[in-house]
């Protein structure tokens, strides 16, 4: 069994400035460890909190496709 990582305040603020901007590909990139699910996953629970607000834009939705 996986022992689940704490989330540091550092990784926190590269979701929370980049979010709007970047795919999760990307954010992947910026978040060596993490895999998608888990990114996704804390997305989910900082906008929930309100800590993320707005959507991507439309160029990352675009590129989001891309990398499909």
């Amino acid at each position: 069994m996986t022992r689940k990582k704490g989330w540091r305040f550092s990784e926190e603020k590269i979701l929370i400035d980049n979010y709007n901007h970047k795919t999760i590909i990307e954010l992947q990139e910026l978040l060596p460890g993490r895999d998608a699910d888990s990114i996704n996953s804390k997305i989910k629970r900082l906008k929930s909190s309100g800590k993320i607000v707005g959507n991507r834009t439309e160029e990352a939705k675009k590129r989001a496709y891309e990398q499909r």
